[in-house]
């Protein structure tokens, strides 16, 4: 998944690009330039081409992309200065590092029309919204749990918890909203809070692959998310530990319960007892795929069968396109909100005579201010 970088480590990655003369890719007027970077200043770089200079004109927009010590880098750049052999183009915003794109990306014909659809039912519920997406299904069906009965499930539940917690337990947000900062988090983020020590305080890192638990970074953020000034962020940090040993918690895990893009709930774990072995990874995982499980059971037992549905169809602007996937943007507040990654969605792809049905997957998700900007890989095609 592409990773946007934080300033510092643009310049490092685009002066390393240009001391080691690594070769880019420049994407202009519908073909592809091996380019170089040699200079890079603060609000510029200097790119030597062999480029016909038609192609470049001033303020246009432009490709770049590269490898550098194993790692896929992209940005754009807008033309500042033309020239037959160099182009200035303005320092990029944003540079994203560990793509996994397949294909070049250009810029969509005029006559391409673009709309899509949520793939199965989408529900419109009244839960906490969450910036994960879990599209519950016979795949998530961990050993142990059986989703068709809820009843044996909770047991089940009950029998692994008792000997590894004092306390433990299930809360729904139906009748509840989150409250404090470690619910709150853990249901925006769709992660699950964990401390298997609490005199060892928050993780530094999140072992998982895929972004499983909360880290103390998390919390920074989140705090300066709300305004607070950084020095005041790290005391709410530190606040947050030491609410839990003020608590006589030795142990504890908060994993939320995802169904689609909402947060319905969560699963507990505390231990307060002295000399028990703390949580470990294994646990983390065992209760990840309860809560996932139960996600299932919840659905298969009606518990959303009066929530409506969303099944409108939306139609969206596309910026590029490739044989992969495309990027496209929208001002659609409520699709802005309801599209997370991972996404299943069904695309209908229309230019001149000929329509295409495809299949997709969210994969990449950047929504700020007004406008969203959404990323869809390709599954399958039928023309």
């Amino acid at each position: 998944m592409a990773i946007l970088v934080k300033s510092i480590e643009r310049e490092f990655l685009l002066n390393t690009a240009m001391r080691e003369r690594a070769s880019l890719i420049m994407v202009a007027g519908g073909g592809e330039w091996n380019v170089l970077i040699s200079a890079v200043n603060r609000a510029s770089l200097t790119v030597s081409h062999a480029a016909p200079l038609a192609l470049l004109h001033k303020g246009k927009t432009l490709d770049f992309r590269y490898n550098v010590r194993g790692q896929t880098i992209a940005f754009k750049a807008r033309i500042l200065e033309p020239g037959d052999k160099t182009v200035i183009v303005s320092m990029p915003d944003a540079v994203y590092k560990n793509l996994s794109r397949r294909y070049a990306r250009l810029a969509p014909p005029g006559d391409l029309a673009v709309s899509f659809s949520f793939s199965g039912e989408r529900y419109d519920l009244d839960f906490p919204q969450s910036q994960a997406y879990h599209a519950p299904g016979d795949d998530y069906l961990a050993p142990g749990f059986n989703p068709a009965d809820l009843r044996g499930m909770m047991a089940e539940f009950e029998q692994k918890a008792s000997g590894l917690a004092s306390e433990r337990g299930v809360v729904m947000y139906k009748n509840k909203k989150p409250e404090g900062p470690i619910e709150l988090l853990a249901a925006a983020t769709g992660r699950a809070f964990y401390m298997p020590n609490v005199f060892a305080g928050l993780p530094l890192t999140d072992p998982f692959s895929d972004r499983t638990i909360l880290t103390k970074d998390d919390f920074l953020d989140y705090f300066l998310g709300n305004g607070i000034e950084k020095d005041f962020a790290l005391d709410e940090v530190v606040r947050v530990e030491r609410s839990r040993r003020n608590l006589g918690i030795q142990s504890e895990l908060l994993v939320p319960i995802l169904f689609q893009d909402y947060a319905i709930g969560y699963v507990s774990l505390i231990n307060r007892q002295a000399g028990m072995p703390p949580f470990d990874l294994r646990i983390v995982e065992t209760f990840t795929a309860f809560a996932r499980a139960l996600s299932w059971s919840l659905k298969l037992h009606g518990y959303f069968k009066d929530a409506p549905t969303l099944g409108d169809q939306y139609k969206t602007e596309v910026l590029d396109v490739s044989a992969g996937g495309l990027l496209f943007a929208c001002r659609d507040q409520r699709l802005i909100s309801a599209l997370k990654e991972n996404m299943p969605v069904s695309v209908r792809i229309q230019a001149r005579r000929r329509a295409v049905e495809a299949s997709g997957t969210i994969r990449r998700h950047f929504a700020g201010g007004e406008e969203g900007y959404f990323g869809i890989e390709f599954a399958l095609m039928e023309p």
